[in-house]
């Protein structure tokens, strides 16, 4: 193993003000770094994608609980039955009974809704300020309508699901502190308490939504069990919503940031879907998947040790000028676009279908009714220590016309 490895250092601030900045240069000289926030970290596309795929790496959700002394409680006990917490033959199981559910005519059914939704909510930007916090309002409230009503969540209850939600998702925060832990394990007990009511009203009354395919879904006689159907329904909530919310706010600065892609997507709508899959290439949401191996592995020749924590870093990856030409470029146009940011392998986002849906059709929207998309600060200012990146918030003016007729 090379002996002067460099240090990435995901535990500082400045790590996630310019994580693009920080890894570059390291991706340049080395493919694998170590790293403060475990052992190593690898940084280029043509080893992190094999890697997403290699079934000798294990998911390491349970070390990053270990780590900070989580070993019971409700936290824990969600921990072991959410999706990304387990390996196969478990976790392909449960995949292949939420797959009879996540059936791209079901992604289709729900996008005459979002763009509704859509609307709706321009609507309330039109009546209000000038200037909106678009992360707090647009970009915040697109995935949790729709979700909730996917899920069935009455519409008096989206409040109190957006907090169980949000507060849920930092869970996943590089650092949980003992008053949140305590926070968290709150909303999880309150959430998993609601969820009964949920699944129990979707088996006496199937509908044709979401939620009612999930309760359903039947292989071979086998079926989600009460406390599979209770994780996932808060993982889709939480990593639907705080996702989506982060990616639909990335994409709003980024084409108000880059008015020449802007542009050339109001030129030519047909590009939305295209744009989207840049969007997540340039900046993903997933600082990087951590995993495990089960025996020794040689990275670029370096050694990696079983039971070493590694991350595969998804924004050095996406960022790398081996894989993407002109890689610091943002560009609607991108076609060749082998990019990381929804995962790969066994693993790979089980909603990746439904959050593009999101996406493209708030943007369409989006597109179609607001003469001017125009950000009121010189650049966001990213959450340090998020499971999901984040602006803090994004004050916008969106130039909202009337619904075309």
């Amino acid at each position: 193993m090379p002996d002067d490895l460099g240090l990435v250092d995901p535990v500082s601030v400045e790590y996630w003000q310019d994580i693009h900045g920080t890894l570059a240069p390291l991706r340049e000289r080395w493919p694998v770094v170590r790293s403060t926030a475990g052992d190593f970290e690898v940084l280029r596309h043509e080893h992190v994608e094999p890697l997403l795929r290699d079934g000798r790496l294990r998911q390491a959700l349970h070390r990053m609980l270990a780590n900070q002394g989580i070993d019971s409680g409700p936290l824990h006990d969600w921990w072991q039955v959410i999706l990304s917490a387990v390996d196969p033959p478990v976790h392909s199981r449960i995949r292949s009974l939420i797959g009879r559910a996540f059936t791209p005519k079901q992604v289709e059914r729900i996008r005459p809704h979002i763009r509704a939704v859509a609307d709706a909510l321009l609507d309330e930007v039109a009546a209000g300020p000038e200037v909106t916090d678009v992360l707090d309002g647009f970009c915040n409230d697109l995935p949790l309508t729709v979700l909730c009503t996917m899920l069935g969540v009455a519409p008096e209850d989206q409040e109190v699901v957006e907090q169980w939600t949000v507060t849920v998702g930092l869970a996943f925060s590089a650092i949980v502190p003992p008053d949140l832990l305590a926070r968290v394990e709150r909303s999880i007990v309150e959430f998993n308490a609601y969820t009964v009511e949920l699944i129990e009203r979707r088996r006496r009354e199937p509908g044709d939504d979401l939620l009612s395919a999930l309760v359903h879904a039947e292989e071979s006689g086998d079926r989600l069990s009460m406390a599979e159907l209770q994780g996932l329904i808060i993982n889709l909530l939480f990593a639907g919503h705080d996702t989506t919310r982060s990616t639909l706010a990335i994409a709003l600065w980024l084409l108000a940031s880059h008015p020449d892609q802007l542009a050339i997507l109001r030129a030519d709508p047909s590009l939305v879907a295209v744009a989207v899959e840049e969007v997540v290439r340039y900046e993903p949401i997933i600082s990087g998947i951590p995993r495990i191996p089960s025996e020794d592995i040689t990275v670029a020749d370096v050694t990696i040790p079983a039971g070493s924590y590694i991350t595969l870093s998804i924004p050095s990856a996406n960022r790398d000028p081996r894989q993407f030409a002109d890689p610091d470029r943002f560009d609607v146009t991108r076609r060749d676009n082998r990019h990381l940011g929804f995962g790969l392998g066994f693993h790979h986002c089980v909603g990746a279908n439904i959050a593009r849906a999101e996406l493209q059709e708030a943007l369409r929207v989006v597109l179609a009714r607001c003469g001017a998309v125009e950000a009121r600060i010189d650049a966001p200012v990213w959450v340090p220590y998020a499971g999901a990146r984040r602006f803090e918030s994004l004050p916008m003016h969106l130039g909202v016309a009337a619904r075309p007729r």
